[in-house]
């Protein structure tokens, strides 16, 4: 399949996802990620604000509250991440999606990025299909960990050469 119809068959899946489901997800991520070595390790902390029925990790925030936190916005079709120390340094952005202040501050180099997937094809992200992330990631260094729902890892879709890889799948 192509990442089209992957998105097409995540948006399907997505739609029978009750909030028992999300949750139970959600909580095991968050313990896989609270035993992960390179997680533990880091400082600072690329994460996502959830649409769309996405994995929810903003527990995160509350569990290490050690580490700093790094929300995504972009501008002029550059991806930037901003430090936010609290859920109110937020504010409604097109779409109505919530982004980050512009008064909050910036920094590209993570250690860890949790990166949101629609699906993924072995360590590829298939994403919403806008390419920000491919393009923030070309000269980055963090580790990047895809966040997916059990049943939208590991399809078979056709990459293309500009896809970035994720260093893990959770």
């Amino acid at each position: 399949m192509d990442k089209n119809q992957a998105r097409k068959y995540a948006k399907e899946t997505l739609v029978s996802l009750t909030t028992k489901d999300l949750q139970k997800e959600e909580k095991e991520i968050i313990k896989r990620l609270s035993e992960n070595e390179h997680f533990l390790n880091a400082k600072k902390i690329g994460i996502y604000y959830p649409i769309n029925k996405e994995l929810n990790l903003l527990k995160l925030l509350e569990l290490f509250p050690d580490k700093s936190f790094y929300f995504p916005k972009t501008i002029n079709r550059t991806l930037n991440f901003h430090l936010i120390k609290d859920l109110t340094e937020f504010q409604l952005g097109p779409f109505n999606l919530k982004e980050p202040k512009p008064s909050t501050p910036i920094d590209n180099e993570l250690d860890v990025y949790l990166v949101p997937c629609v699906a993924t094809s072995k360590l590829y992200r298939i994403g919403h299909g806008a390419g920000f992330y491919d393009q923030y990631f070309e000269n980055r260094k963090g580790y990047k960990i895809g966040i997916v729902h059990n049943q939208l890892k590991d399809l078979t879709v056709k990459m293309e050469a500009f896809d970035i890889p994720m260093d893990l799948i959770l």
